[in-house]
């Protein structure tokens, strides 16, 4: 199609011309009083030309003022498409309609309108930017809107309009009008119309409304009321905070009060102080469309209608900070509200809980939490009360205290320290006793020494608003030793307990003493282990504590010997050093089945209980069962043992530990669960125990791997657990 490009100064003086496209590219062209010219392609006003339009300027298509132009005059426009402004726009007293069949986007680059008409077929005028309209606005056919979406609409007067046709607040925008003593009226809809009508008996300024869907318990934000209110909200600003005095009428359809609104008995609720207020209900004014008004307005934010029956919600937040790093939230700890509100919500993986409940008045806040006793619990936190109550190492940190009364008598003693031992071996008296695995203290309140008497919940009194950073520390009942937090610091002062006992083949029949002996420690005050050996294969007799250290037959626990499984748990305050070969217990077996060796069917479970043990200091370390094997003729004899990586899950570094019956060229390999190589480490190593640290800081795997030990006596492997990335 043909287009005209005007380079020079032009007075357009016929009748009407019709163009395909109307382009001035750098010229002064003047549309003069009752000259009507029509652009069939559109309008382009570009390269610093001037366009005067005092006639007439007609375009089904778009309009486009770009590149330093300048469009000006006091004619009018007929603009079927978009209308983008980038240069100047003097508006004059122009009147610009937006006609035809299609949306129409405006782009206004901040520059104010005249006059602005619609007159469109089942078509919308769209924003683009924020908008001034000096004059007025003109609705001249059904079913044409303004829609705002996130821009504002500023007008001095807007006539023609009615509820198919209206100013649409789809999204952020708003309708800016100026409101002094005359009612003003905002003609505002969402998806249906809900024009306000503002009166003014205060400071004139200019005030901005929209209307949006639902009514939400926090006005701005939160959960949408379902019942008892129409489903619309009305947010009022004005650009001068100060100085209103507003009477209000709010208008809505029959098809928006949600179930149970009572119209005969309804009310305008402004949303302060965290709370939709509450009004003397009565009768809705109208017959479908229904209003409401208010009077007295000095203040502004969302308002709504509300039934009589309506019961306002509030938000309470908050969350529960794990004390032993002050960071890590508590998760699945049951908050209960009850009093005036009551509810009960639970702790996500960060530690936080909400609430939406009904209503106002007075409500405590209590968290209880009682899985997982003991999680975080081991001997060496039994070790560490012993120490405290004998004065050894005291310890004088209220919250920490908390977690050392395990049986929740506000004093801590020697019978907390025995509960713990009695829980690891499985004693189901000291289970019952303790029966509670975390205590929740508000994090405002001052904990002292002793910590006793402290509250365990929070006490709101009045609340009819939202509620937030209510929050707790969560101390874990019988976790003492702060240092079993960090998996970084394992088995730094202390070497590993290692057990050792003598292989041998089994016969059916036969009275089975395996003897349990320990390589040299300094210093040792306390362990823990479990032994799992296989029913079919053994029946347990009997237990014996040696001489090596003060043990008795309380240090163990046979609640799971008819599944095999056999606990030990010791302590101390002082340490010990124990010397090579010492002997520490023995147990007696009826072999029941010939065809294994005793290693194949007695070793240590870690899923039972951890193995660990501590010196005085409570450094940890863990605890390993070396078999000594025997050869075809039933003699001892040496043979390759890997054993579980410490720590055990680890961040960056962990610890192989290995036995080799020779010394030979071996090679360390990490693998994850598909195989792949992710660490290799090459060496020669002498006979005996041999100790290698894998520093895996590098590797981006995760979670369950895999550590293989190749020597020329075979192949060995042993899970392990890589913490975060």
């Amino acid at each position: 199609m043909k287009k005209y490009l005007l380079t020079c100064v032009v007075s357009v003086c016929l009748a009407h011309v019709a163009l395909a496209q109307f382009t001035n590219q750098g010229a002064k062209v003047h549309i003069a009083s009752g000259i009507v010219v029509t652009a069939l392609d559109g309008v382009v006003n570009t390269a610093s030309g001037m366009l005067t339009v005092d006639g007439t300027l007609r375009t089904p298509a778009d309009l486009d003022n770009t590149s330093g132009a300048t469009l000006q005059g006091d004619g009018q426009y007929y603009i079927g498409g978009n209308w983008t402004n980038d240069a100047t726009f003097s508006t004059g007293t122009a009147i610009v309609t937006f006609d035809g069949d299609q949306n129409s986007t405006v782009t206004s680059g901040g520059y104010a309108f005249y006059n602005l008409s619609l007159n469109k077929t089942s078509a919308n005028l769209l924003l683009a930017d924020n908008m001034t309209n000096g004059n007025s606005l003109d609705f001249q056919a059904a079913d044409n809107y303004v829609v705002l979406g996130d821009y504002n609409l500023q007008v001095a007067d807007i006539i023609g309009y009615g509820a198919t046709r209206h100013v649409r607040t789809t999204g952020a925008g708003f309708l800016v009008r100026t409101v002094d003593g005359a009612p003003v009226v905002f003609p505002v809809g969402n998806t249906s119309y809900n024009p306000v009508t503002l009166t003014n008996a205060g400071v004139s300024d200019l005030y901005r409304v929209r209307v949006a869907g639902n009514v939400l318990n926090n006005g701005y934000a939160g959960t949408a009321y379902t019942t008892n209110v129409v489903d619309r909200t009305w947010f009022i600003e004005e650009t001068v905070p100060g100085g209103s005095d507003l009477s209000l009428q709010l208008q809505w359809n029959g098809s928006e009060e949600l179930s149970g609104f009572d119209r005969t008995m309804s009310y305008m609720s402004h949303f302060e102080g965290g709370t939709w207020d509450s009004q003397a209900a009565g009768a809705a004014g109208g017959a479908d469309p229904y209003t409401q008004s208010r009077t007295g307005i000095t203040a502004l934010s969302p308002f709504a209608i509300l039934s009589g029956n309506f019961q306002p919600t509030v938000d309470i937040l908050g969350r529960i900070i794990w004390k032993g790093d002050g960071m890590s939230g508590v998760k699945d700890a049951m908050v209960h509200a009850s009093g005036d509100l009551n509810g009960v919500a639970a702790t996500d993986i960060n530690g936080n809980y909400s609430f939406t409940l009904g209503g106002n008045g007075d409500v405590s806040l209590a968290p209880v939490k009682h899985i997982n006793l003991l999680n975080g619990v081991n001997v060496g936190d039994a070790l560490a009360i012993q120490r405290h109550v004998v004065g050894l190492n005291p310890i004088n940190d209220p919250y920490v205290q908390i977690a050392m009364d395990v049986n929740r008598s506000n004093s801590i003693s020697t019978f907390d320290a025995a509960l713990i031992r009695q829980a690891l071996v499985g004693s189901p008296n000291a289970l019952n006793i303790f029966n509670k695995s975390w205590r929740f203290v508000p994090t405002a309140y001052p904990l002292a020494l002793p910590p006793w008497g402290f509250p365990e919940q929070i006490d709101l009194t009045g609340v009819n608003g939202n509620q937030v950073d209510q929050d707790f520390y969560g101390v874990k009942i019988g976790d003492v030793v702060t240092t079993f937090a960090n998996p970084a610091n394992f088995g730094a002062g202390m070497v590993p307990l290692v057990l050792h006992a003598q292989d041998q083949n089994l016969e059916a029949g036969q009275d089975l003493e395996v003897n349990f002996s320990a390589d040299y420690v300094q210093n040792i005050a306390a362990w823990q282990f479990a032994l799992q050996f296989d029913p079919e294969y053994l029946e347990l007799q009997a237990v014996e504590p040696l001489t090596a250290l003060p043990l008795n037959t309380d240090n163990f626990g046979l609640y799971g010997q008819q599944q095999g499984a056999i606990r030990a748990v010791w302590y101390h305050p002082d340490g010990y050093e124990l010397p090579g070969g010492s002997e520490l217990f023995r147990l007696r077996f009826k072999t029941l089945k010939s065809g294994a060796p005793l290693s194949a069917v007695l070793d240590l479970e870690e899923t039972i209980l951890p193995g660990l043990a501590f010196n005085s200091v409570l450094d940890p370390a863990p605890v390993e069962l070396h078999y000594s094997a025997v050869t075809a003729t039933g003699a001892p004899a040496e043979t390759v043992q890997l054993f579980e990586s410490w720590p055990n899950p680890f961040v960056h570094t962990t610890n192989v530990r290995f036995f080799l019956p020779e010394t030979c060229a071996a090679q360390l390999r990490v693998l994850d669960d598909s195989g792949r190589e992710l660490l290799r480490v090459n060496g020669d190593y002498p006979a005996g125990y041999n100790t290698e640290q894998l520093d895996l800081r590098d590797v981006r795997a995760s979670g369950v791997l895999y550590c293989e030990l190749v020597s020329p006596f075979g192949v060995w492997t042993k899970k392990m657990t890589k913490i975060g990335k």
